[in-house]
């Protein structure tokens, strides 16, 4: 595939617009974006892409409402964000089949697992309960290892359908151990959102997980969880706790594939949860006093879908 560098206006995109423009699947003129720069002062963006042709470039941009100062096609633009990306490709491929090849064998146990609690629950004694509870929890977790994975790898679309924010963060907490020096607060209100539901169960699991791992060899402390709609037919969602603060120089990081600061752990689970919400035309962030994610989503994913389909 040609790689080229065009030019134009930013036509007020922010940041954040710009973030969601790279490393997404080519368009219907199989148009991708690899790298982006934007001249503040001039107010332009220049553009390194993969495309067929020229003319498949001036369609892209022609379908986006853009008119390009130049574009120009190039024998070799090889950054150190794109080498990166094509060995995360490559490993994404090769984390996915093995996967997959992974949910058969979990499958088994786990069917395993609730045959055995339902059909001799009244004759195991409570401390057999226990440990099949703790392999109940260990294989949820093993298959949220593997939704990391997955959902990292861009394999599976979404599944569109109304979910309560509220009955989708409790279910993501159920599987969780909390400690009883770990108090979890849950949102006053509820909002209906049109999501993949098990995909965003998924984020709020690695959120609370990871904040209960950071509180609980600190004393313990608290976690809330606020819902807040917006004016701009957005709607916000924040997981707070009083652990540690994220050190600032690791805080640019923490969303990079296979950056952890955990000794055990596949260093995909925020990066896996920033592809879901990217997915879902959202954005994520941390922040710290208190340590806080902020999750901004579309109240109406269905309009954006409808536009990119144009």
């Amino acid at each position: 595939m040609p790689t080229f560098i065009d030019g134009h206006s930013s036509k007020g995109l922010t940041h954040e617009d710009l973030e969601r423009l790279v490393d997404l699947p080519p368009d219907k003129f199989g148009v991708t974006h690899l790298e982006l720069f934007f001249n503040k002062k001039e107010d332009k963006i220049y553009c390194i892409l993969d495309a067929p042709d020229e003319e498949s470039i001036w369609k892209h941009h022609e379908a986006a409402g853009f008119k390009c100062d130049f574009i120009t096609e190039v024998n070799q633009v090889k950054t150190e964000k794109t080498t990166k990306t094509e060995k995360l490709v490559t490993l994404g491929q090769m984390s996915s089949n093995i996967s997959h090849d992974l949910r058969n064998p979990m499958s088994v146990i786990k069917n395993s697992v609730d045959l055995l609690s339902i059909k001799y629950k009244d004759q195991l004694n409570p401390g057999a309960l226990d440990q099949i509870s703790k392999i109940d929890r260990a294989v949820f977790s093993m298959s949220m290892m593997i939704n990391d994975i997955l959902n990292f790898a861009r394999t599976q679309s979404l599944h569109l359908e109304d979910h309560s924010l509220i009955n989708t963060i409790t279910h993501s907490i159920a599987p969780i151990k909390i400690p009883l020096n770990i108090k979890i607060t849950l949102p006053q209100n509820d909002i209906i959102l049109k999501c993949d539901g098990p995909k965003l169960e998924s984020v709020f699991y690695n959120l609370i997980m990871n904040a209960v791992q950071s509180m609980n060899g600190n004393h313990g402390g608290e976690i809330v969880i606020k819902l807040v709609e917006k004016t701009d037919d957005k709607i916000q969602i924040q997981v707070q706790n009083s652990g540690p603060p994220i050190p600032d120089e690791l805080l640019t990081r923490i969303f990079e594939p296979l950056f952890t600061t955990k000794q055990h752990g596949t260093g995909l689970g925020l990066p896996s949860a920033k592809n879901v919400i990217e997915q879902h035309y959202g954005t994520i962030h941390a922040s710290n006093n208190p340590t806080t994610f902020t999750i901004t989503l579309p109240k109406h994913i269905e309009k954006l879908l409808a536009v990119d389909k144009r």
